[in-house]
């Protein structure tokens, strides 16, 4: 590749990289910048009080196991979904989203059915279980266990949430006829709306709300912690299930 070509290249992504941050200045603009960091600012702040509130009252070795593995690598999904907010990418958040919810909804099951080998052994039963136990029969499955609610009962909660991720994670005239209806120039390029904004911003609460809900189930004793936080109230109107978790081990 001559060099001409790479400073050429590297020019345009400079372009991509203004057009991104005027996105972002828009973004906060409109939204106001508590709304328009709400991801980092709420659930990165929450990712780490959970694993400093489990890693007080647990020690390291019991914490060695796939459900604290994978959200230990959430904070990166966390900060690269703060990204694409920012830069009007509302489809691939989406679809980050549905990946961060079959993750960790995975993890719990093979908590549920194999709590006690290892690490290394959990992560071989993944291997073996990923072919046959996965989407909406994996997630209903967990969410039945975790919230202690039939098939029914999490379809009619749940199955919306599921159904909007994979909306944007498959190819789908719904979501392509959603999108133009409300911007018609993001399916081509990113650009902040605000309904879509807010929307997606609703999605991440929820899914998150079922991500701090397995922690918690998995790591019971920290709920004592957890119900000494002083900004607990903060959670009343974004995590009504986490709640519901911490209420029943009161």
């Amino acid at each position: 590749m001559e060099n001409g070509n790479i400073i050429e290249r590297g020019g345009f992504l400079d372009s991509l990289y203004d057009h991104w941050k005027s996105i972002r200045e828009e973004t906060i603009a409109e939204l106001g910048g508590r709304e328009a960091c709400h991801i980092v600012d709420f659930h990165g702040n929450n990712w780490i009080d959970i694993v400093r509130w489990i890693s007080s009252v647990y020690d390291k070795q019991q914490q060695m196991n796939i459900v604290s593995f994978q959200f230990s690598r959430l904070f990166k999904e966390i900060n690269w979904l703060q990204f694409l907010f920012h830069a009007g990418n509302y489809e691939t958040s989406y679809r980050n989203l549905r990946y961060v919810l079959e993750l960790m909804c995975q993890a719990y099951y093979i908590h549920i059915h194999y709590p006690e080998l290892s690490l290394d052994e959990q992560s071989e039963k993944v291997g073996k279980m990923e072919e046959k136990t996965y989407g909406w029969r994996l997630i209903n499955h967990v969410l039945c266990n975790l919230f202690g609610k039939t098939t029914g009962q999490t379809q009619i909660q749940f199955k919306p949430l599921w159904n909007e991720l994979n909306r944007h994670s498959h190819p789908s005239t719904r979501q392509m006829d959603l999108i133009a209806r409300e911007d018609f120039a993001s399916l081509v390029t990113d650009s902040f709306n605000v309904n879509l904004a807010n929307s997606l911003l609703k999605t991440t609460d929820e899914v998150f709300d079922i991500v701090y809900a397995i922690m918690l189930m998995k790591y019971p004793r920290a709920i004592k912690v957890v119900l000494e936080y002083q900004y607990l109230y903060e959670w009343e109107e974004r995590l009504s299930n986490t709640l519901s978790v911490l209420r029943r081990e009161e």
